[in-house]
């Protein structure tokens, strides 16, 4: 794989998935931008286009087969066959179980879930036809720690994490690779407000081994490691993005993170 092949990017109006679709044009690729806001994705096109890369936008809702299979057919059209896959759009919705009702529960795994098998379930035959590619999934510290105070998130990424290592072994005789990345606490739409917040800040930023608040770009480069070359004999894993986050939880130290929890922050 090349690091010019196409690249398809959900959820690429906005975070780490926008940072990381800036980082792939930047290495050469020309990069479909998929995104249910409209206004957002064609802003990251066109940021892409004046650094001189090669992008196109496609508004669609990713929970809906048919209409990520018209994109993608939009793809191949535009751009040609994709070799590399970041399922990154992603939603959370901050309530406990009791406090979930049926139609967040089902929203977020359409969302995180479904919608990350729908590109999967179109993409990997044009992949395999194509002779291979790297698929990136996002998915999140809180699959390994636990989020306290959203449940459906939790449990809609920690499947994410299931689904890559099954499909690591399916998919390997395709010579397509599939891994996931875990964001700790970084700085996008759905928790900006929450680390505005000094009380959540001081409470996360003491927990991060690192000291600091992770912005987008910090995942930008683990993204374009996995899409590329050097990454060739890497399949099934995931790497934490985190600032030291779980190592620091898994060592007993979680004070400071069971307070940011109260707060209802990330």
């Amino acid at each position: 794989m090349n690091t010019d092949h196409v690249a398809i990017v959900t959820g690429a109006g906005s975070g780490i998935s926008r940072a990381a679709a800036i980082r792939l044009a930047q290495d050469g690729a020309p990069v479909a931008l998929l995104d249910i806001a409209a206004d957002a994705v064609a802003k990251t096109r066109a940021h892409i286009e004046e650094m001189g890369g090669t992008a196109i936008d496609i508004a669609v809702d990713i929970t809906d087969h048919a209409a990520v299979t018209q994109a993608v057919t939009e793809v191949q059209h535009a751009l040609g066959t994709p070799r590399v896959l970041l399922n990154g759009a992603g939603i959370i919705v901050r309530k406990d179980l009791l406090h979930t009702t049926p139609d967040d529960w089902d929203r977020v795994l359409r969302v995180n879930l479904t919608g990350s098998y729908n590109l999967l379930s179109v993409v990997v035959p044009l992949m395999a036809a194509a002779g291979g590619g790297s698929i990136i999934q996002i998915a999140s510290t809180a699959a390994h720690l636990g989020g306290h105070g959203y449940p459906s998130y939790t449990a809609s990424k920690g499947a994410i994490l299931a689904l890559t290592r099954q499909l690591a072994g399916e998919l390997a005789k395709d010579h397509i690779r599939i891994n996931s990345i875990s964001p700790g606490a970084v700085r996008t739409g759905i928790n900006r407000d929450s680390f505005a917040d000094e009380r959540v800040h001081t409470a996360m930023t003491s927990a991060i081994p690192l000291g600091r608040i992770g912005e987008p770009d910090d995942l930008a480069g683990v993204v374009a490691f996995l899409a590329g070359p050097d990454s060739r004999y890497v399949t099934g894993i995931d790497i934490p993005v985190d600032g030291g986050l779980i190592s620091k939880i898994n060592l007993g130290s979680d004070k400071a993170y069971n307070t940011f929890d109260q707060t209802g922050g990330r």
